[in-house]
């Protein structure tokens, strides 16, 4: 690894200067600062230079570090971005956590304690990084032909646990992927997002519990991981245009037509 890239940004000279000397970088396994007086450069600079973490101000010429780590986020999410700067005021905190900054840092602070800060900014990177490399690595593993890829594990996991509640974020840890990158991937092979699938399941084993077995609507529901009643009767309405007694009823086990199970 040839170190992290850093973006420095800040309309003062002295300021800049100070980071770029005062702070340890090598130690910090930095190996790339690039600096910024404005948010125009700022911006030319990150176009040029993929950025890891940005130390900004937050008043600058042409536009705020607000407006920028704003910018950012939308443009280059896997930059992370802390503000150090004099304003004190209590809602620039709150906008800048708002926005998705790693820390807001008030002027001025030892350097060492500033290597602290970045360096809790730059364990976030290297956990991004490892949580993308090993989303590739899935990516890959789904093309191969042999072998469950990771969507189908997930729908293996989903049919041993229809009768149980399990979450995106529990799936997506099963298979080492972030949730977010899972829904899409997800999306992607089945035309379908995670939690649709999910129902649809459930309601085919709950049309298989309502034909085969006399149990009631509240344990049916149990049993397909819905945690209440109402919900399930209202989820299976919808999805069928009949309430689960009136799929009974009509494809019951005194019929001879068990009606449609997926």
């Amino acid at each position: 690894m040839k170190g992290y890239r850093v973006l420095l940004v800040d309309d003062e000279e002295l300021a800049l200067a100070g980071m770029e000397h005062g702070v340890d970088w090598p130690s910090l396994l930095v190996g790339h600062i690039y600096k910024a007086d404005s948010l125009k450069s700022a911006k030319e600079i990150m176009r040029r230079h993929p950025i890891d973490l940005m130390v900004s101000d937050i008043e600058m010429p042409g536009g705020s570090g607000l407006e920028l780590i704003r910018w950012v986020k939308k443009e280059y999410p896997q930059t992370v971005s802390i503000f150090y700067t004099c304003h004190a005021d209590f809602s620039y905190c709150q906008d800048a956590i708002r926005l998705g900054a790693a820390d807001y840092v008030l002027k001025p602070i030892p350097y060492e304690e500033l290597e602290d800060v970045i360096r809790k900014g730059l364990l976030s990177v290297k956990k991004n990084m490892e949580i993308q490399n090993m989303e590739e690595l899935w990516g890959e593993l789904a093309r191969e032909p042999q072998g469950d890829s990771p969507v189908e594990l997930v729908k293996k996991l989903i049919a041993e646990n229809l009768t149980v509640e399990i979450s995106r974020e529990e799936l997506a840890k099963a298979v080492y992927m972030s949730p977010d990158y899972l829904t899409k991937l997800f999306r992607r092979e089945n035309g379908m997002s995670l939690s649709e699938y999910i129902i649809q399941k459930r309601i085919s084993l709950a049309k298989k519990l309502l034909v085969t077995t006399s149990l009631s609507v509240v344990e049916i529901s149990q049993r397909t991981g819905f945690s209440y009643s109402s919900y399930f009767v209202r989820i299976f309405k919808k999805k069928t245009e009949l309430t689960p007694q009136q799929y009974r009823e009509r494809y019951g086990c005194d019929t001879r037509s068990p009606g449609p199970l997926q």
